[in-house]
């Protein structure tokens, strides 16, 4: 008892010094740091002359997807076509995109993809990309300038160009005068896919000199709809000095309403956000230092997220100009077309905006070798049977010693049943004695499991092509399969379609991952059971198991591990036919 209370008292006492500590030492210390931080960043903006605007403020969105009415109420988002009336603008036409460029604001924020559509019906939409505010789905590109001592141009203000219509090949510039003796000239290009350029020009023809500083924003309101899997990041990212970093939109909510996620990149780069199969992304002029910004503001239906750049400060004098340029990628993530422009433009990592994962030295080359095979085939889904034969090619000699290891565990099943019997309960006996059988026949039970095992690294690199990369999306392969980035559609659970009804989960059922089932069961009956009756159950489980969970992938990963399962059933056979018969063992006294 004297012990417990001494013990209470020592836990008591280390918690009034720890609370004192804190409260009298580590708090007063805080207290002066950040109000230490707080006089350097007010000094540093003293000598900047003026913070660059707050990209989250009200006036910089302008016209918003929502905003609060004078009763405190929320106004309700209006139509995309209604939205695009409020502007006059200017006509995007290639053979990849169209949309246009607001003249209020400058922004563009109008992009639709003309290759793809929203779904395999015959009268979907094409996919639109960019929405203008005050849509429910506000996303937009704005390119600007940050202006100390004068007016700059801000989300109201309307440009004139000196053409309607920006084509491919082609460039559009917009001018606006702010009246006190500074011009603004916006020069926009696009190329023949998704990469435009910007360069802005002011002209002080003022008096005094002025401090300018370029900047770009991406604005997104709300988060993208259907489901994301862990395996795929969609949300902003950027590539700085540091590499690849990439937030999730729970990790920019936990960030709070103020914070910010800060970064600074002296060797080029580029910040974005990024979906499953597009991406907005702002590319920095690469000889130039800059600054980076990701975070969130709002809550609700007025969630907005943030993925910003600016420059550093610049004087300008009297009578000068000053020009800064930058592209912005707004389109699908062609892989082909990214590693264009990375290698070609030197856009650093742009090519990573599509997320290969951490086994990206596997799941690259298998895209890369699908990708072959496709021009040499015409159909990803004959790509993906080719591909399976060359796995099978490859791993063939291990997989032959695999199966040649379990048709003799086959042979020397009557062998091991005996044992059992005169061992008995004895399992330590039987144990031992199994070991010596296996040493003296030259089997190892563990090599029939390479074949199965070899394969988990390719199927992974296989789902994960077939779910990241866009030249897989609304892939056809023959007869009701339409999509092999998406499941079987020829659902067995509703009668193939006769009954009016759309299973959802593990209901979702298909005709081949039950084909596939079924491969794997027969492959499973050439192997030896095993002796151990609660193995042997769970092991007739496992086909119907695989059945429900593979029902749930890309309809192109069910066609390779059916193929795969196909093709080592036709192996096993050849070998248990060709094998040479295994001499007689002799019974175990």
């Amino acid at each position: 008892m004297e012990d417990n209370r001494n013990f209470m008292i020592a836990i008591a006492l280390t918690m009034a010094i720890l609370l004192g500590y804190t409260y009298f030492y580590d708090a007063p210390l805080q207290k002066e740091a950040e109000q230490a931080r707080q006089e350097q960043r007010a000094a540093e903006a003293k000598e900047k002359g003026e913070e660059l605007p707050d990209f989250g403020s009200a006036e910089n969105i302008s016209e918003g997807a929502s905003r609060h009415t004078q009763d405190g109420g929320m106004s309700m988002a209006i139509d995309r076509n209604d939205a695009l009336h409020n502007s006059p603008r200017i006509s995007i036409v290639s053979n990849h995109l169209k949309g246009s460029i607001a003249l209020k604001g400058g922004r563009i924020d109008d992009l639709t993809l003309s290759d793809y559509k929203e779904t395999l019906d015959e009268d979907s939409k094409d996919v639109a990309l960019l929405n203008p505010t005050g849509t429910d789905q506000a996303y937009f590109v704005d390119f600007n300038w940050g202006i100390n001592g004068a007016k700059g141009p801000d989300a109201d203000s309307v440009w004139t160009a000196d053409n309607v219509v920006l084509e491919a090949g082609g460039e559009v510039t917009l001018t606006w005068d702010n009246g006190e003796g500074l011009l603004f000239s916006r020069t926009i290009g696009l190329d023949q896919d998704y990469m435009f350029s910007v360069t802005q020009k002011v002209t002080n023809r003022m008096d005094v000199p002025v401090k300018v500083a370029q900047y770009g924003r991406i604005v997104r309101k709300g988060r993208p709809g259907g489901m994301s899997l862990y395996i795929l990041h969609e949300g902003p990212m950027w590539s700085l000095d540091e590499g690849i970093e990439e937030f999730t939109y729970s990790n920019l909510e936990d960030l709070g309403r103020t914070e910010k996620n800060t970064a600074k990149s002296t060797d080029g780069g580029w910040v974005g956000i990024t979906d499953k199969y597009w991406l907005v992304a702002l590319i920095p002029d690469s000889k130039k230092e800059f600054s980076a910004e990701i975070y969130r503001r709002g809550d609700g239906a007025n969630e907005t997220f943030y993925a910003n750049y600016f420059h550093n400060w610049t004087a300008l004098p009297a009578g000068d100009s000053y020009e800064e340029k930058s592209r912005l990628f707004a389109g699908a993530k062609r892989v082909s077309l990214l590693d264009h422009y990375t290698e070609t433009q030197n856009v650093k990592l742009l090519n990573y905006a599509i997320d290969w994962g951490m086994f990206d030295f596997l799941t690259k080359p298998i895209f890369y070798l699908l990708e072959f095979l496709y021009n040499f085939s015409g159909n990803f889904g004959v790509a993906i049977l080719l591909l399976t034969a060359i796995v099978k090619l490859a791993l063939f000699p291990i997989a032959n010693k695999g199966y040649k290891s379990m048709n003799k565990m086959k042979i020397l099943q009557p062998k091991m049943q005996a044992l059992k019997e005169k061992c008995g309960d004895d399992k330590a006996k039987l144990q031992k004695a199994t070991m010596e059988l296996y040493k003296k026949e030259k089997v190892n039970p563990v090599t029939g499991c390479l074949p199965i095992f070899l394969q988990f690294p390719v199927f992974f690199a296989l789902y994960k092509v077939l779910y990241v990369t866009i030249d897989m999306r609304h892939a056809p392969f023959f007869g009701w399969i339409k999509d092999l980035s998406a499941p079987d559609t020829m659902l067995v659970t509703n009668l193939f379609g006769l009954i009016p009804w759309e299973p959802t989960g593990f209901l979702a059922l298909g005709i081949l991952p039950i084909f596939m089932g079924f491969t794997m069961w027969l492959q499973m009956q050439m192997n030896p059971s095993s002796g151990d009756p609660l193995q042997r159950k769970i092991m007739l489980f496992m086909p119907i198991i695989f059945t429900f969970m593979l029902s749930q992938f890309s309809v192109g990963l069910v066609i390779y591990w059916t193929f795969s399962n196909i093709l080592g059933i036709l192996q096993q056979w050849v070998l248990m036919r060709r094998q040479e018969q295994i001499p007689a063992i002799e019974k175990a006294d």
